[in-house]
């Protein structure tokens, strides 16, 4: 399942590339949304690039426990992840991934508009400042739990993996 998700961050193609990232909001309302899975590293942790000015961005400063779903459909197999999340907008990895990736297609994080912002005309959302501080950000997700749903007919194999601070328990589940 891992090596679904490590494959999905190069292989534009792959399902688990775009994933549903749940946030709660302030009246403790889930939202959901589909976003771009940038980079998985061995240590559990998910990146997303997004504008710092988003919904997500403030409701993760709220509450930054958030959930990630994953669906690969020719495979049937689904993976939820349960994680804490942190906004990054400075750094060393920042620099780097804005310069090789962000700063590629500098448009989604140049809008003089903020997402989700009213707008009269559609094409209004289509102001950019080319040369104003980027709204780029990193999501850092760390998996506090991770659980693996393979279906098969009528038998299903689900396992899920309790991550707590180094430590790992792995255990098999009814599906």
């Amino acid at each position: 399942m891992v090596n679904q998700v490590r494959v999905a961050v190069t292989e534009r193609g792959h399902p688990f590339r775009y994933v549903t990232l749940a946030t709660v909001t302030k009246n403790r309302s889930p939202r959901q949304r589909i976003v771009v899975l940038r980079d998985f590293a061995e240590s559990l942790e998910f990146t997303i690039y997004t504008d710092s000015r988003s919904d997500k961005v403030n409701q993760i400063l709220e509450n930054d426990s958030i959930s990630l779903l994953f669906y690969h459909s020719n495979k049937r197999l689904q993976l939820r992840v349960n994680g804490i999340a942190s906004i990054v907008k400075e750094g060393e990895e920042y620099n780097r991934d804005w310069k090789n990736y962000g700063s590629k297609n500098p448009h989604p994080y140049t809008s003089v508009t903020p997402p989700g912002a009213e707008i009269e005309n559609p094409r209004d959302a289509y102001y950019w400042d080319l040369n104003a501080s980027p709204n780029f950000c990193l999501i850092k997700i760390k998996a506090t739990r991770m659980e693996f749903l393979q279906l098969d007919g009528t038998e299903h194999i689900r396992a899920e993996k309790m991550i707590h601070d180094k430590e790992e328990t792995t255990r098999w589940i009814t599906p």
